[in-house]
């Protein structure tokens, strides 16, 4: 599989999808899906060290509103907009303990810099997405140049 292939599983949209891939200014797939999705708030972007306030239920509630899905309930996403955690990971694996159960998982994009780009899509791509190395930077480790699931 080329990093290429994984656009159409990231991005549900065809447009999203065509945009991409046909960007003649990005120097590779991998940019043109980053910076697309940070510009276009399809991915959220978090510091490392953790989210402010309900970040990323907001971004489960904007992804629901554009999808027309329900991914929880009000009390499962206040509950999920409490949730004290050390590290955003354990935040993230939260996130994916319910909205796996609607077939969904969000997903860490790799960056090579200090945040995270984090995006929602289907489960069912969940094996294709996590086989590409994305991220050709010999300082980052191996694993951080992959798309990552937490759960």
């Amino acid at each position: 599989m080329l990093d290429k292939d994984i656009v159409p599983l990231i991005f549900q949209d065809n447009l999203d999808v065509e945009f991409i891939l046909n960007h003649p200014e990005a120097p590779s797939v991998y940019s043109s899906v980053l910076k697309y999705g940070l510009s276009t708030k399809k991915f959220l972007y978090l510091d490392y060290k953790g989210e402010h306030d309900y970040e990323i239920v907001n971004y489960m509630l904007d992804y629901e509103f554009a999808h027309n899905i329900t991914l929880g309930s009000q009390k499962e996403l206040e509950a999920l907009g409490k949730f004290e955690y050390k590290y955003l990971p354990e935040k993230i694996k939260e996130v994916n303990n319910l909205i796996s159960q609607k077939g969904y998982g969000l997903f860490a994009y790799p960056t090579g810099g200090d945040f995270y780009a984090l995006f929602i899509t289907k489960l069912k791509n969940k094996s294709k997405l996590l086989q590409i190395e994305l991220l050709e930077d010999k300082w980052t480790p191996a694993k951080e140049r992959y798309i990552q699931y937490y759960g």
